[in-house]
């Protein structure tokens, strides 16, 4: 459960992108852990799992999906459909243009979703694996340069 884990600070990191104290004052989290009847202990436990266990995040149930999107709602991330918008993000905190290409991409695989909580969660999952793809490129590119030092 540590993928799914990270996947939930993910959301949460975007959801509270506008400030970390508006993000306390309407209880964001606390709100959307409630109206998907996931307990405080739950949630903790979910970050606190350990990473030697690989998810299944196809079985992954649906009240943390919902919770996903609840974050990306409250947190007034997406349009009038209820997809992710970027140029709402990008208001709120500057988008770097990598950052803005992932989450195009992203939007143009996950966009006809018409599923909220199905939409939030893959969109999620899109951006984890983006960045983690990200991060191997720039890794590689770093050791390359060092071999050609």
């Amino acid at each position: 459960m540590f993928k799914l884990g990270l996947i939930c600070i993910l959301a949460v990191s975007v959801a509270s992108i506008q400030s970390l104290s508006l993000l306390e004052e309407t209880n964001y989290v606390s709100d959307c852990l409630a109206s998907n009847n996931i307990s405080q202990a739950e949630f903790q436990e979910l970050i606190d799992r350990n990473s030697s266990e690989e998810d299944d995040l196809e079985n992954t149930e649906r009240r943390y999906k919902c919770f996903i999107h609840c974050l990306a709602e409250k947190g007034n991330l997406l349009d009038t459909n209820g997809y992710l918008d970027v140029d709402k993000i990008d208001q709120i905190e500057p988008v770097s243009d990598e950052l803005r290409e992932i989450l195009y991409d992203c939007k143009k695989i996950h966009d006809e979703e018409e599923d909220h909580c199905e939409y939030a969660f893959k969109m999620v999952i899109c951006l984890t694996e983006s960045f983690e793809q990200s991060d191997e490129v720039t890794e590689a590119e770093k050791n390359t340069n060092k071999l050609n030092e």
